[in-house]
């Protein structure tokens, strides 16, 4: 989609310009939330989050922990559909079994259905 020349201050918007800066943003979805997710002697642990709303599209997600003592490494694992993600972390010391529970937060943009 080809970007029309912003107006310039004081100019009406034209409707091309207006279409594209609507549908360009007014049409994505931003979406945030928190998973338990547990780890039970392994080196890492999933969980998977259903979205609150589906996109229309898979979106960009994001996955991050709270700092902690132990230092953990928090990931998304795989793609993301457009109703669900995986989340989930491991230590840092790669190879690293432990037990522990943690909150992942996750963060998704992409097309609104």
């Amino acid at each position: 989609m080809a970007v029309p020349t912003a107006p310039a201050a004081g100019e009406p918007i034209a409707e091309a310009w207006g279409d594209v800066v609507h549908d360009s943003i007014v049409a994505m979805d931003i979406q945030v939330g928190t998973a338990n997710v547990a780890v039970a002697g392994a080196v890492s642990g999933v969980t998977t989050v259903t979205f609150p709303r589906p996109f229309a599209s898979a979106p960009v997600v994001v996955a991050s922990m709270q700092s902690t003592s132990v230092a953990y490494v928090p990931f998304v694992n795989g793609p993301p559909t457009a109703t669900t993600v995986s989340v989930g972390f491991s230590h840092k010391t790669a190879g690293t079994s432990f037990t522990d529970t943690r909150q992942v937060t996750w963060i998704a943009y992409g097309p609104r259905a």
